[in-house]
């Protein structure tokens, strides 16, 4: 048989395929003789240009050969009457199928293989291009024999073909697109393509298949063979639905248009149109019984009531699920004819299709929050449809139910660390309660006592599943006895009256930095192209290494800084602001009560840091000019800022106070270097820097606390600082507020409150180590979770640096008290002692890095120091010597090995070892 229908298929299509060839080669002779060749500079849309007349002319040989190969398989047949003796053979549709389609693949590939070699022996076809051209005739002729096997004639076939074809390559690349797109590009990685490829190949297969041997199952059926009742259910809900699914379907795809415009939120309209889907989808469940009143018939029959009602929910089920695809597919389709611009809408899929990145914060738990009101409108909708006999009030009191239980998960949602347990359990309590009274349902004895237990009893069940998983939010998460003492804290500090230091070291910063923004000259360039500097780059290096002697430009900068000719009569320069500031009692810089988010905070901060700068580098520009007292008033407004900083604040501004102080202790080295005197106003400075001075080790723990109270203020109001990481490219601040404004709300209600409340006093400001990893996936899906998990990651190495500024200050006294006794008594002091008792120091500074024991003080014989720059996985032999001449004075730290090398360490070297300083013995000259 199979010979006698390759010979068949020969005999009627060799004229169609001579044809195709002869026409075919003039064609591609003719389209290489005058056609152009190939542009590599045309668009890929241009595809005349970009392909050349060639080789379109043999792509559209190829897809039209194996088209009308495929295509004439069986509607050839029906078009000549022969169809009848095909099916009258002895053997089964499957084998006559199959033999049809060898035979016709054969024909085509033969055709677009001499196609192929025509068009390599003119040039046209190279063999990767050959290679693609095999497989679109290919794809080619497998769409053109779904469309013979549906269609009565050849050319009916190809005008099902293409359209069946064109549809299927947007359902099936749009999924593949979003599966397997890299991101920043609109097409899937390779694998993507060739998925794309097998589904395009098989599924013509298959449906063309299936349809063909349709008679032979129906006649097998008609033979006796038994259907089974899981197949009659499904034949019977899909009956059912032949109805209501399309018009569902077309309202849910009307609504998705809705979606694309940019005023509609989906968090906002997503989850009443999810609603309305659900319900109506468990209404429709068993609507048809109810409307026409033949659920007895179910009873009367004795029918497996459970096999129905399983059946039934997973296909309305899937309904759902296929209008929610249907409402989201606009969006999704949006996605594709963007540019890479949409991944300025977010990171996640969601955030890309809806223009929304509030998706993005809630992560995991946006699939939670678009689904959730599907549920519990198809669980009510389902109950509600037993229920009452009309199917408007069903709908109606399923609305209200449902909406009212999915507005109540609605705040929970948003606040992050949902559990499935806690949205599905009622949900499916609901569905178990209608299967419950099915069966009285259908006896019409839905009244009685013992379906009224079970309807009670489930609904009972679903509401404390519902009160249990409310409850378990808020009980899941520790109460610390301890979490509310950051307001206590808070409460102690100075008001707003009493903080005067901290508000004019504040006002005083702003109005530096509107000053140095208006003076402050762009970057030149200097020789070789690179750009010069900016202002507040060379201010550092004043501080490291002196008043430059050739830097015009920053002294006329410095000093037009100080004057501010931009000031009004009634306002004060920002330097006698800071000054004036000094002289108050010791206030709060960045008041926890004020701060609303880390973007001013850090503003401010970042102000004070450049003002405290250029107040050091205007002590020491006018050492150099001959005033050398303008340091002392410098250098106690800065350490007045310090203690402001540190003092009540956060641990941000506690790091940038020791930034300020690191940058103060090295401005009072680079004055002392050229400091001639008078020896009084060495000890003003000894002065400053011993009052300064702290007793013990740093203690975070009120600046954790200060952190703490700003996270809890930050969490009462997230507008402040959600807005501006919703607004997506392009989009609309009022719509970000709007949505900042829900998730305020949700975070206001009773239990959101207290979970929220719980959480801030776990103490997440501490960073690691703090929370476990159990409580940090509380936080899981909540927007601005990493104002919890991403702060203050590395407080010990603040409390280290705050050691060893402790040891830098103490050193800077004793430097001072040096100098001073060399200036008056033209001797170097033998001991520390020595200088207590001339009174140029209080008492022996104590190392911070030992157990009560004074800083070490030695006077060099005259020596080579040498210390090990070794780091961790470098050479052994790395050292560093510095020759120190007879009568220097050394001091000296243990350092964090707390082990004394007696001060025979060369400066600079690892912090483990001694921490050695040198006193500078006289002072240097200005170059």
């Amino acid at each position: 048989m199979i010979r006698a229908i390759v010979w068949k298929e020969f005999r009627e299509q060799w004229v169609i395929g001579l044809t195709l060839i002869v026409l075919g080669g003039g064609l591609l002779v003719g389209a290489a003789q005058l056609g152009d060749p190939p542009s590599s500079g045309a668009s890929a849309l241009d595809v005349i240009r970009s392909l050349g007349l060639g080789r379109l002319a043999t792509l559209m040989l190829v897809v039209t050969s194996g088209m009308v190969c495929g295509g004439a398989l069986f509607a050839a047949e029906r078009e000549a009457g022969t169809m009848t003796f095909l099916e009258v053979l002895p053997a089964a549709r499957w084998a006559l199928w199959r033999t049809k389609l060898v035979a016709g693949f054969a024909l085509a590939l033969v055709q677009t293989c001499v196609v192929l070699v025509l068009a390599t022996v003119l040039g046209l076809a190279d063999f990767s291009f050959a290679g693609r051209l095999v497989m679109y005739g290919l794809l080619a002729f497998v769409w053109g024999a779904l469309g013979s096997t549906l269609a009565r004639t050849t050319l009916g076939s190809v005008g099902i073909a293409i359209p069946a074809a064109t549809i299927a390559t947007f359902v099936f690349l749009v999924p593949i697109c979003l599966a397997f797109a890299p991101r920043g590009s609109n097409f899937p990685r390779p694998i993507g393509w060739v998925v794309f490829e097998v589904l395009m190949l098989l599924t013509p297969l298959v449906v063309s298949g299936w349809a063909f041997t349709a008679p032979d199952r129906a006649r097998a059926a008609r033979r006796g063979h038994s259907v089974s009742a899981a197949r009659a259910l499904v034949w019977l809900c899909v009956r059912q639905l032949r109805v209501v699914a399309p018009v569902l379907s077309a309202f849910a795809l009307a609504f998705g248009f809705m979606f694309l415009m940019p005023e509609v939120r989906a968090v906002f309209v997503w989850p009443p149109v999810a609603l309305i889907a659900g319900v109506l989808a468990g209404v429709t469940a068993f609507g048809d019984e109810q409307a026409h009143r033949i659920a007895p018939f179910w009873a009367e029959g004795r029918l497996p009531l459970g096999r129905v009602w399983r059946v039934k929910m997973v296909l309305h089920l899937l309904l759902v699920l296929w209008l929610l695809f249907l409402v989201a597919l606009p969006s999704v389709v949006r996605t594709q004819f963007e540019s890479h611009a949409r991944f300025g809408h977010g990171r996640g899929p969601f955030a890309v299709i809806f223009h929304e990145r509030l998706f993005d914060e809630l992560g995991s738990q946006a699939w939670k929050y678009l689904l959730l009101p599907a549920v519990y409108g198809f669980a009510t909708g389902h109950l509600c449809g037993l229920l009452f006999r009309k199917l408007v009030v069903a709908c109606g009191v399923a609305l209200m139910v449902g909406g009212c239980l999915s507005a109540l998960w609605g705040p929970s949602l948003l606040a992050g660390g949902v559990l499935h347990w806690q949205v599905w359990l009622p949900a499916v309590a609901l569905l178990v309660t209608a299967r419950l009274i099915l069966r009285s349902w259908t006896t019409d004895r839905g009244i009685q006592h013992g379906p009224l237990v079970r309807l009670v009893g489930g609904i009972s069940a679903a509401l404390l599943a519902f009160a249990v998983g409310i409850g378990y939010r808020v009980l899941e998460v520790p109460d610390d006895a301890s979490g509310a003492a950051d307001i206590a804290f808070v409460n102690s500090l100075p008001g707003f009256d009493e903080n005067v230091a901290g508000r004019e070291f504040r006002a005083a910063a702003e109005r530096y930095a509107r000053t140095a923004a208006a003076i402050t000259p762009e970057p030149d360039r200097q020789s070789g192209g690179r750009a010069r500097p900016r202002i507040d780059e060379r201010l550092e290096v004043v501080l490291r290494q002196g008043w430059p002697a050739h830097d015009a430009e920053l002294d006329t900068w410095l000093n037009r800084v100080f004057l501010d000719v931009h000031l009004t009569a009634d306002e004060s320069p920002w330097p006698a602001m800071a000054a004036g500031a000094a002289d108050k009692p010791v206030g709060v810089f960045e008041s926890p009560q004020l701060v609303n988010t880390a973007a001013a905070t850090a503003t401010s901060l970042e102000n004070a840091r450049r003002m405290a700068v250029t107040l050091l580098a205007r002590g020491l520009q006018r050492q150099v000019a001959g005033d050398p007292g303008e340091f002392l008033p410098v250098l106690r407004t800065v350490m007045a800022l310090v203690r402001n900083l540190r003092h009540g604040s956060g641990v941000l501004a506690l790091v940038v106070g020791l930034e300020v102080e690191r940058m103060a202790l090295l401005a009072a080295d680079r004055w002392l270097e050229r400091f001639a005197g008078p020896t009084e106003r060495l000890r003003e400075v000894i002065r400053v820097l011993e009052e300064g001075d702290t007793g013990g080790d740093l203690d975070v723990e009120p600046h954790y606390l200060a952190d703490r109270y700003v996270l809890r203020e930050q969490m009462r109001v997230p507008g402040q600082w959600l807005v501006p990481h919703l607004v997506t490219a392009g989009g609309s601040d009022e719509l970000a507020a709007a949505e900042a404004d829900l998730v305020s709300f949700a975070w206001t209600v009773p239990w959101e409150r207290e979970r929220t409340r719980r959480l801030i006093g776990l103490g997440f400001e501490q960073g690691f180590p703090g929370p476990s990893l159990q409580h940090a996936l509380y936080l899981v899906g909540r927007p601005g979770a990493g104002l919890f998990l991403a702060r203050n990651r590395s407080i010990g190495d603040v409390v280290e640096t705050e050691r060893y500024l402790r040891v830098t200050r103490r050193v800077g006294s004793i430097k001072f008290a040096c100098r001073a006794h060399l200036m008056d008594r033209k001797a170097t002091p033998a001991t520390l002692v020595e200088l207590v008792a001339g009174g140029y120091l209080r008492a022996a500074p104590l190392d911070p890095y030992s157990d009560g024991r004074p800083l070490g003080y030695r006077i060099s014989p005259g020596e080579e120091l040498r210390s090990s720059t070794q780091l961790r996985g470098g050479p052994a032999d790395d050292t560093m010597i510095r020759t120190v001449s007879a009568g220097q004075i050394l001091v000296w730290s243990v350092g964090a090995d707390r082990t004394d090398q007696g001060g025979h360490v060369a400066p600079g070297g690892v912090r483990a070892e001694d921490i050695v300083f040198l006193v500078p013995m006289r002072p240097i000259e200005f170059k």
